[in-house]
C-alpha cells in the first residue's frame, strides 16, 4: 500500500513530518513526502486525467495525508484524488469546513454545541449593530486563523472604529472576511486542547497564556500541562470532531461560567509538539496505528 504525505516543500523538514516518516519506516510501510509545488494535473472530457510529479506521470497512492496548506492548488489536487477513489485523511469536505471558522462554528451551533456568539464581517458593519450584539471587549479574527495569528482583542468603541477603518479597504476590495466574537472571560488565556483520532480521544492538555495575554498558544511559548478530561469535556470533543467529519482533529474548549464550556475551534491539521511535551504520548504512532487498523494494512 502506497501512502503520500502532501504539503509544501518548506515543511519537509518539520518535526511532524519527520516523526510520521520515522513511524512508517519502523513498520516497513511504503510512504513518501510529496511537495505540492511539484505536482501538475491534466484533465480532459474523456476522464483520462493524469497527475505528474516533476513532469513525470506517476502511479497514484492508496492513501494521502494532506497537511496545513489550504491553497487552491492543494484543494484541486485533493479533489482530483478523491474522484479517483483515493483515501484522504482528512477529506476535502472536512478540511475546508474546519478551515472556515465561521461555517464550522455555524455547523456546531446548528447541532446544539455551545460556541461563542459570533458575527461574520464581509463588509464594514454598523458599529452600533455590533455593539447591540456584543459587549466589550470583543475579539476579531480571520476566518482561517491558526496558531494564534490574526486575533485582535478590541476593548472599546474607539478601538473598534480605528480597526474597522484600517481594514475597510481589505474587507471591501479583497473580500477578506473576518469574524467578530464575544470575549470569554472565564479563565481568559486558558483553554483545553483535545486531540482525537477516528473519534477516539488520544490525550488532552491545558494551555495557559501569560498573565497579560488572552491567547494560549504553545508555539508562542505558553505553558502546557497534561489534563484528565471529565465526561462533559469528552462528549463535547467527540461530538465536535464528528460533526465536522474529521478523522484526525484537535478540539479547543474555552471555559465559560454560564454553559461550562464553549468550542473555540475544531482543526483538521493539528500539530502535536506541545501535546507530546505535556503528555509524553507518541502522537505520530497513534496516527499510524489508526491508518493501519482502518485500512487493514499488514505490518
Amino acid at each position: 500500500m502506497k501512502i503520500w504525505i502532501l504539503d509544501k516543500e518548506k515543511s519537509k523538514e518539520s518535526n511532524w513530518i519527520k516523526k510520521l516518516l520515522e513511524e512508517w519506516l519502523n513498520k516497513w510501510l511504503n510512504i513518501e513526502f510529496v511537495a505540492v509545488e511539484d505536482i501538475e494535473l491534466v484533465i480532459n472530457a474523456e476522464l483520462d486525467e493524469k497527475l505528474f510529479i516533476k513532469n513525470q506521470k506517476v502511479k497514484l497512492p492508496d492513501i494521502v495525508i494532506p497537511r496545513m496548506d489550504n491553497s487552491y492548488q492543494i484543494k484541486s489536487i485533493i479533489d482530483f484524488m478523491e474522484n479517483q477513489g483515493i483515501n484522504i485523511i482528512n477529506s476535502n469536505k472536512s478540511r475546508l469546513l474546519a478551515n472556515d471558522k465561521f461555517l464550522s462554528l455555524q455547523k456546531l451551533a446548528a447541532n446544539r454545541i455551545p460556541v461563542p456568539k459570533t458575527m461574520l464581517l464581509k463588509w464594514i458593519p454598523s458599529i452600533e449593530f455590533v455593539e447591540k450584539q456584543l459587549s466589550y471587549p470583543i475579539i476579531i479574527k480571520k476566518l482561517d486563523w491558526h496558531a494564534g495569528k490574526w486575533i485582535i482583542k478590541v476593548n472599546n468603541n474607539q478601538e473598534l472604529e480605528d480597526i474597522l477603518e484600517m481594514l475597510e479597504e481589505s474587507l471591501s476590495r479583497l473580500n477578506n472576511n473576518l469574524i467578530v466574537q464575544e470575549y470569554i472571560w472565564e479563565k481568559a488565556g486558558q483553554d483545553l486542547r483535545i486531540f482525537l483520532v477516528w473519534g477516539r480521544i488520544v490525550w488532552s492538555m491545558l494551555r495557559k497564556g501569560k498573565e497579560w495575554d488572552f491567547k494560549a498558544n504553545f508555539s508562542w511559548g505558553w505553558s502546557v500541562y497534561a489534563h484528565e478530561l471529565n465526561e462533559t469535556e469528552e462528549i463535547l470533543a467527540v461530538e465536535a470532531a464528528n460533526i465536522i467529519w474529521l478523522d484526525i482533529a484537535w478540539v479547543d474548549l474555552l471555559f465559560d461560567k454560564d454553559s461550562g464550556y464553549k468550542i473555540c475551534e475544531v482543526n483538521a491539521s493539528p500539530g502535536w509538539k506541545g501535546l507530546e511535551q505535556a503528555t509524553g504520548v507518541n502522537i505520530a504512532g497513534e496516527i499510524i496505528n489508526y491508518i493501519v487498523r482502518r485500512y487493514n494494512i499488514n505490518v
